[in-house]
């Protein structure tokens, strides 16, 4: 048996609680290889990554292990969970009605992206919005060791009526009717997915007085919902203004996604009705909407609303010096929430929402951890200071202690892993970012040791 401890750590499970001077000793599972008969060819078999963890509390001196990495001065927590990932995202400007890269190289692209959002911590993400199955082809590909990832979920294209909200988006499934959203919906679940994605809500009309567009009909939204519970696959909906989030919560929905104007009243319902909150304060972050929908996600941790960490972007893109899913749990904080809450919105309550097994460091579980310098309990933008990723026991990268060790990578050798729509992989350069954001380390030239 094989394993690797990780002493004199700090370590937030999950769950709320902090235990000092800690260690976490992870089992790495071994294949034991038959030796094939004379006649036969050997067959390889592909290594796990399914290591887990065997011990997680204070400090015990009865374990052996064949590599021990010391932790001191850094905080241990549960991998992040992004519970609205999208991942074939080229740049703002490449949304087409048509397929303008083809699904081959968008493959690729969304394969790099969650590459990326492994890098910057996220080992587990609910992808939405992807065509041609993209999803589920990484999900597959991923899970059977053919590549190293985050955990993928699956959720496929994201339903709207025709020509409404996102129209322009390629992959989008638009339909009129609910016999026409139900048979789309057979069709792609089918295929393997963990939950669905509505677009319910349009853009604010100033012909409604500024309220937010209800486009989806009440017939269409308890249609869909209704298919997806008989499915046992859970629905977010991207519902903003109380018409469309009162349909959507009343229809059932699991969690209401966006929600840039909710009253309290809904906020009550919510609670009541145990629907959660994936705000993604980083899609209005710097707009005329940041406000607003601030203030619904303040009024929402008030009221006790069970809120998820989701980005709708790649987790990884460049934002405020960070990325994506580290500024979102600034913003989360800079509402209301405190850090430890933050944090447990991306992990434990993040996986609720997501119903997947991850978000917490407990015997048994996932080795799924990230450790960053300093205590993100007490100060969230610590998160900024991410030291080593463990996904499914293996260590993505580790600089704690001067280390430079790399033993995922899917750049060029001696260059540290970047990335965003700042990247306009079409054309291998960099778009209107003079010196990129600095999540683990610099992004020019890494000298290995």
């Amino acid at each position: 048996m094989c394993r690797t401890i990780y002493k004199n750590a700090r370590i937030i499970t999950g769950t709320g609680e902090v235990i000092e001077n800690g260690m976490i000793v992870v089992n790495h599972k071994q294949k034991d290889f038959e030796a094939p008969a004379p006649d036969e060819k050997p067959v390889k078999i592909a290594p796990s990554t399914g290591d887990t963890i065997e011990y997680v509390g204070a400090w015990a001196d009865c374990w052996e292990a064949e590599k021990t990495v010391d932790v001191s001065g850094n905080t241990v927590l549960p991998g992040l969970i992004d519970c609205a990932a999208r991942l074939d995202t080229l740049y703002a400007g490449a949304d087409d009605y048509v397929d303008n890269i083809g699904i081959a190289y968008r493959t690729y692209i969304s394969y790099r992206n969650a590459a990326e959002a492994l890098n910057c911590g996220v080992t587990t993400l609910r992808a939405q919005g992807m065509p041609n199955n993209i999803d589920i082809a990484l999900k597959n590909a991923i899970s059977k060791t053919m590549f190293f990832g985050p955990s993928i979920l699956a959720t496929g294209p994201i339903y709207a009526v025709t020509a409404g909200k996102g129209h322009e988006k390629y992959g989008l499934i638009e339909c009129s009717g609910t016999d026409a959203f139900r048979a789309q919906m057979r069709i792609h679940v089918s295929r393997g997915l963990e939950g669905v994605t509505l677009q319910v809500t349009g853009d604010r009309l100033a012909t409604l007085g500024g309220e937010y567009h209800k486009e989806m009909s009440d017939a269409e939204i308890n249609a869909l919902i209704k298919q997806a519970a008989g499915a046992e696959k859970p629905t977010a909906v991207r519902a903003s203004g109380d018409l469309s989030v009162d349909s959507c919560i009343k229809a059932g929905a699991h969690c209401i996604q966006e929600g840039y104007r909710i009253g309290e009243a809904l906020l009550t319902k919510m609670v009541e009705r145990g629907v959660a909150y994936v705000p993604c304060l980083v899609t209005s972050a710097g707009t005329e909407m940041e406000a607003e929908h601030k203030a619904v996600v303040s009024a929402a941790i008030r009221a006790g609303v069970k809120i998820a960490v989701g980005t709708e972007i790649l987790p990884s893109e460049p934002m405020a010096g960070t990325v994506a899913v580290i500024r979102e749990m600034e913003l989360l904080v800079e509402a209301g929430m405190s850090p430890m809450e933050a944090i447990q919105a991306a992990t434990t309550s993040a996986a609720r929402v997501c119903k997947c097994k991850a978000g917490v460091l407990e015997n048994g579980g996932k080795a799924d951890f990230v450790i960053v310098e300093g205590k993100p309990d007490e100060n969230i933008s610590a998160m900024r200071n991410m030291k080593a990723v463990v996904k499914s026991g293996r260590r993505v990268f580790n600089q704690m202690n001067g280390e430079k060790e790399r033993q995922f990578h899917i750049h060029a050798p001696l260059y540290e892993v970047f990335g965003g729509a700042a990247v306009d992989w079409t054309k291998g350069a960099l778009m209107g970012v003079k010196e990129p954001a600095n999540y683990n380390t610099e992004w020019n030239l890494v000298k290995e040791s």
